[in-house]
């Protein structure tokens, strides 16, 4: 037997029996979807003598491979007339428009649990229904059918036989993994200061399904001491898969970067790069629509084809190889990526694909996540991240306008809109206002436009511009998805157009999505207060803790700070001592310079200041850059060059930027990186208050200068980069700001 592979009743027929088109924007909710809540509502109206969540598991062999089939059938019954497998199935559908003949897939599913259930119960036959359950109404609708055990063995070997070829595949695949791992070295001569520190800490950390909180500092090699350890954990099984989450697209490339290096020392295994729907869609506009777009007709159709080639022929699923493929066989290549999950050793992609309740990765079940490990570079972003992620925000005017547009083509939609908006009316504020409670008929108003808004989003409306409602219906639904979490770490805001739920701890949420996997290894170059993000990132008492000094030198960066002040009321009239400032930076330290400034309007006041030198070159980071922009900007620091680059603290260049050896000399920080007071910062700074903590610190303080440390972080890159930094502030010198600045820029000059 040349291989062994496992698989669940639901997952095989969906492989087999799973056809047509798709209509992403919002499948999950308008198809049928398996609702917890309405499972158990039927379950509990079964007789005393019926099952519920019954395990059922079949081994099918042939000389070539053994395919272990299992699941959870929803329901056993027991009857006069002998045994019923029922299949339950929640929808927003009415169910007149459910016939027996609409679902092919759900009838297999059932079928499968059937013949498992009969083959082990020695049965000649057995009954099958599915019932199906109108989620508004809650009203039900039942087929039931009655199948000989020959009927079912013949319907289950056509079935396998189908997914056979593919199984092979995947058992290939297994083996080069396993064959290649115990034999993998680390893919350079030697490790770095600390960088072997790290790698044990995560081998250790997932060997023992633990937490890893790691401070490593800029150019120690995070990436691969990070993925390497989590490869080799994977030699004994335990661990079957990782995802590199990450908030930048630069930082995505290095993780692709290490895998090829690791390949290149003999590893083996299948990754997949994800890449957002908007920027990867092959249409000039993302319509997920089968008459508008021949990658999503019919693309269940080619799916299946196109995984098995990609998997036969490449390692590295990046970017390039999944439009490629895409191309070739005709499919949406955002939902082939997707699909490649399900069988792929490593996925690296956003924070959202595991954290954002709206985009998160349904198809990630319980079982596979115990075998999952989370590699979480760039931690220090998640918490911001998951702030915006865990909250929600509906606005009036977004129900006027369904109003507008629907009221003569659906009065019911129009209707629900309309009861939605005025809700919010009544709630309305003219400054931000904090709520205590939301009222109940806002929340069945907001159920029942959603319901009413899948209706008229499943039909075909004959050319009718849906876009706002689309617009209105996801908001609706991730409000009300939010609305179920609301607890003590959030508040309610009003205000005159909207009403929000404003995670404003996301603590809770990020350990509670964390505590399902196998272990999760939080790194960053940047977690400082160390004690600061662990808390705000979920983490516990029993988390490992891993702070690393620098790798280099101190005589390879000097530092100096100057003391003036960019406080807001300062700055027009600091603007030509601060470019005199950065000139002299300029003349007394060669080569390349970057100038990070806490907005665009401070950036541009202190830039036309400096066109007065007109002896040096200098460029200006444009607001909203695209990515070909911001590639353009960064590839004009060339080594050996003399150009000075304006940019925003905490924006694009301040971040994940590697410009090693001479492409960057010299960068000044200008600000301390406070956030502009605002109404949700003070939120914060309560919140915290009042926990015993110190609320501005949290708010503003710890925030800010992790934005400077990002900036300053971009120029030692190597162990033979030198240059300089320049902090400018006065506030630098304050004890507040120099406890936050790391051991190696603690030796400074002031400037005079």
């Amino acid at each position: 037997m040349s291989g062994k592979v496992s698989i669940s009743v639901r997952e095989l027929m969906e492989y087999v029996y799973r056809r047509g088109s798709i209509d992403d924007r919002f499948r999950s909710n308008a198809s049928m979807l398996e609702g917890t809540a309405i499972h158990q509502s039927v379950q509990k109206e079964y007789a005393d003598k019926d099952e519920s969540e019954v395990f059922l598991k079949w081994d099918y062999t042939t000389e070539d491979i053994n395919v272990k089939i299992h699941g959870r059938c929803d329901g056993v019954l027991t009857t006069s007339e002998g045994k019923i497998i029922d299949e339950i199935k929640s929808t927003a559908q009415d169910l007149e428009d459910i016939t027996e003949a609409s679902y092919p897939v759900y009838w297999a599913q059932a079928k499968g649990y059937a013949y498992i259930y009969a083959k082990n119960e020695d049965l000649e036959e057995i009954k099958v229904q599915l019932t199906y359950v109108q989620k508004r109404t809650k009203e039900k609708k039942r087929f039931l059918y009655n199948f000989s055990i020959s009927h079912l063995g013949k319907f289950m070997e056509e079935t396998i036989l189908e997914y056979v070829s593919y199984a092979k595949v995947l058992t290939h695949i297994k083996n080069e993994k396993e064959t290649s791992i115990p034999d993998l070295k680390f893919p350079f001569p030697r490790y770095r200061n600390g960088q072997r520190h790290l790698a044990g800490a995560v081998y250790r950390t997932s060997q023992e399904k633990r937490n890893l909180f790691a401070q490593a500092p800029t150019g120690i090699g995070k990436t691969i001491s990070t993925l390497f350890p989590a490869i080799k954990s994977m030699e004994e099984g335990k661990q079957e898969r990782i995802f590199y989450l990450t908030a930048k697209t630069v930082t995505r490339l290095t993780a692709e970067e290490g895998l090829a290096l690791m390949e290149k020392s003999g590893l083996r295994l299948r990754s997949v790069t994800l890449t957002a729907k908007d920027k990867i869609c092959f249409k000039e506009e993302t319509i997920c629509q089968p008459d508008y777009c021949e990658f999503a007709d019919g693309y269940y159709d080619r799916i299946n084809g196109a995984v098995i080639d990609v998997l036969k022929n490449e390692t590295q699923i990046t970017r390039p190889v999944v439009e490629k493929y895409a191309r070739k066989h005709r499919v949406c290549p955002f939902e082939f990526s997707l699909d490649l999950t399900d069988v792929v050793d490593v996925i690296i992609g956003d924070y959202n694909y595991v954290f954002d309740p709206r985009v998160a990765l349904k198809r990630l079940m319980p079982e596979h996540k115990k075998k999952t490990a989370l590699l979480i570079d760039e931690a220090h972003n998640l918490v911001e991240r998951a702030r915006e992620m865990y909250s929600a925000t509906i606005v009036r005017n977004s129900y006027w306008q369904v109003e507008e547009e629907w009221g003569e083509l659906n009065h019911k939609l129009a209707q629900s809109a309309q009861a939605v908006r005025k809700d919010l009316q009544s709630l309305n504020s003219e400054d931000e206002t904090i709520i205590t409670e939301i009222p109940g008929e806002l929340e069945e108003n907001l159920e029942r436009f959603i319901e009413r808004a899948e209706e008229v989003l499943r039909e075909d409306q004959d050319g009718e511009d849906t876009e706002t409602l689309l617009e209105c219906y996801f908001s609706s639904q991730n409000f009300v998805k939010i609305f179920s979490l609301l607890d003590e770490h959030y508040k309610i805001i009003t205000s005159k157009d909207a009403l929000k739920l404003y995670c404003v701890d996301p603590s809770f949420v990020l350990r509670k999505v964390t505590e399902m996997f196998r272990s999760s290894i939080y790194f960053s170059a940047t977690l400082s207060p160390f004690a600061y993000y662990k808390e705000m990132l979920g983490g516990q008492e029993d988390d490992y803790i891993l702070k690393l000094p620098s790798p280099y030198n101190a005589d390879q960066i000097k530092v100096t700070i100057a003391p003036i002040s960019t406080r807001f009321k300062d700055r027009e009239n600091n603007a030509d001592k601060l470019a005199e400032l950065l000139y002299k930076q300029v003349k007394n330290q060669e080569g390349n310079h970057l100038f990070f400034f806490p907005s665009y309007q401070y950036m541009n006041m202190v830039y036309q200041a400096f066109q007065k030198f007109e002896d040096v070159d200098a460029v200006e980071q444009e607001f909203g850059m695209t990515e070909e922009r911001r590639d353009d900007f960064l590839a004009q620091f060339v080594p050996g060059g003399s150009l000075i680059g304006f940019a925003v603290l905490g924006g694009v260049f301040s971040e994940g930027v590697d410009l090693r050896g001479n492409r960057l000399n010299g960068v000044a920080v200008v600000g301390i990186g406070l956030a502009p007071r605002s109404f949700e910062k003070e939120l914060i700074k309560n919140y915290f208050t009042n926990r015993g903590k110190n609320g501005y610190n949290y708010a503003y303080v710890y925030p800010g200068m992790n934005k400077v440390l990002q900036a300053g972080g971009r120029l030692i890159r190597s162990e033979e980069d030198h240059g300089v930094i320049q902090l400018v502030d006065d506030r630098f010198l304050q004890p507040t700001y120099q406890k936050l600045l790391p051991v190696e820029w603690q030796n400074y000059n002031i400037e005079k």
